[in-house]
């Protein structure tokens, strides 16, 4: 999920932490889905300023959500 602009989007209009004082106008999450399905969280990132993302920052997000998944599959026997 990309949101160039938390203040143009409806979903984010009472979200304390766009009308608190973070202030974040720009958002983008990864869902983290373990190999059985489980969704765990998300990986995410703000600013307190609207923004796009490209291409490679794009699946730069998807390879550390990877990384993040992987990491929580890990089992130390």
């Amino acid at each position: 999920m990309i949101v160039p602009d938390t203040l143009e989007d409806d979903r984010f209009a009472d979200n304390p932490a766009v009308t608190g004082p973070a202030r974040i106008r720009f958002y983008a999450g990864v869902p983290l889905v373990l190999d059985d399905g489980s969704r765990v969280g998300t990986l995410c990132v703000g600013d307190h300023r609207p923004r796009l993302l490209d291409e490679h920052q794009i699946d730069e997000m998807r390879r550390l959500a990877a990384l993040v998944v992987a990491e929580l599959q890990r089992s130390d026997d």
